[in-house]
């Protein structure tokens, strides 16, 4: 059986693995909404939102890259 993960990295180091992600995403200055994946812009990740490299810059936020890895 396959489980894939979900792999966030900030500085090339990893600062979380999980099955499934929330993205959210700048509905107005300082707001954010949980939204799909298609029109996500950063993740939350253990109480803290990340802008998502490749997607829209959300202010004051700091990058993570993805990777999904099957396993």
């Amino acid at each position: 059986m396959t489980r894939a993960i979900y792999t966030a990295a900030k500085d090339g180091k990893v600062i979380a693995q999980r099955d499934a992600l929330i993205w959210v995403r700048l509905t107005a200055p300082g707001m954010y909404a949980v939204c799909g994946e298609a029109d996500g812009e950063g993740v939350l990740i253990d109480g803290t939102i990340y802008h998502v490299r490749g997607c829209p810059i959300l202010p004051g936020k700091e990058t993570v890259t993805l990777d999904y890895i099957e396993q």
